[in-house]
């Protein structure tokens, strides 16, 4: 070293310059820790971005939390704006999002539950909650629903089975127009709701079956229903239950006349769910044919329950008076 005084003075130069490239680099008074690996990153629980997460070494990142609990990344992110499920502490800097190792169970439990269809906002209920008890509630009663929707699928599923079925494809009728002859009926007039329509009709019939006894008269055949409102069934029903009676004891049994005319006439096969919705369709068929409708929609149930338990082979009768349009507009007013 004495032999050389240059290299000695030389490496005393190089010094303060190697410390001043140090500080340039990294003026932080803290060293910078080293960057973990890829692996590490992935699969490791600790996630310490930045000063506001330093020391939280028991918190995994979002994507590590989604890759434990099979909730994707995305759908946790909904599951913390709508209240579901929330890390346990959000980055105010960064907006990264970061959960305890302690709230796995619950991940897990959503995801099971979410899987079997709980609606989240019965999740959110039972998340409040503690106890098996509550689990078991809410299964039971979901299990109910559910079976409620299979047996509501069960329905459409058939109802595709009888559309396939069909010829005529959609529309399961074709009509014609005929002449009605008059009929001697006694009947029932009131309003209903759709849901409470079968009730009603059953209960009219008993009150007619009881007042022919009376007069001592019988029906001369099956029931038919007429709907006043068909084309508004869903504000209401207004609907008269009738019952056929020969002339002969029209006067005993208090009976009224039933006008005939010109009435478009189909038949409707199938389940009665889709029938208000053919009345339209019978509707736009009356009218390209050049027709008014004038009068109550009559329905005679030529095959039902009383004959077949097979919904599909249902026969409905519906006989709906019209007038060439040009007389309709005749007899209105001005």
């Amino acid at each position: 070293m004495s032999g050389h005084p240059e290299a000695g003075a030389a490496t005393e130069s190089r010094l303060p310059d190697s410390r001043d490239d140090q500080y340039r680099r990294a003026p932080c008074a803290h060293p910078r820790p080293a960057p973990r690996s890829r692996l590490e990153a992935d699969e490791g629980p600790i996630a310490t971005r930045g000063t506001a997460t330093a020391g939280r070494a028991h918190h995994l990142s979002i994507g590590r939390f989604a890759g434990l609990t099979g909730i994707s990344a995305n759908t946790l992110r909904r599951y913390d704006e709508c209240g579901l499920l929330s890390p346990a502490f959000t980055d105010p800097l960064t907006g990264y999002r970061l959960y305890a190792v302690e709230q796995l169970d619950t991940g897990i439990v959503v995801r099971l539950l979410r899987d079997l269809d709980v609606p989240l906002s019965e999740l959110k209920g039972l998340l409040r909650s503690d106890g098996s008890d509550d689990v078991r509630s809410l299964l039971e009663h979901h299990r109910e629903r559910i079976v409620e929707r299979q047996a509501e699928l069960e329905r459409i599923l058939r109802r595709i089975d009888v559309v396939l079925q069909r010829e005529q494809g959609l529309l399961p009728f074709e009509l014609d127009v005929a002449a009605v002859g008059p009929t001697w009926i006694v009947g029932r007039r009131r309003t209903t709701s759709r849901a409470a329509l079968d009730a009603l009709i059953d209960d009219s019939l008993a009150e007619l079956e009881d007042q022919l006894a009376a007069g001592g008269a019988q029906a001369a055949g099956r029931e038919l229903v007429l709907y006043y409102n068909v084309l508004h069934w869903y504000q209401g029903l207004d609907v008269e239950v009738c019952l056929p009676v020969a002339e002969a004891a029209a006067a005993s049994c208090d009976a009224r006349l039933l006008e005939g005319g010109t009435a478009v006439r189909a038949v409707y096969r199938g389940p009665w769910d889709d029938i208000w919705q053919a009345y339209a369709t019978l509707l736009a068929q009356i009218s390209r044919r050049g027709y008014d409708v004038c009068g109550p929609v009559r329905e005679s149930y030529l095959v039902d329950e009383r004959d077949t338990d097979d919904t599909a082979c249902y026969l409905t009768e519906i006989v709906w008076p019209v007038a060439p349009r040009a007389a309709i507009g005749a007899l209105a007013p001005p």
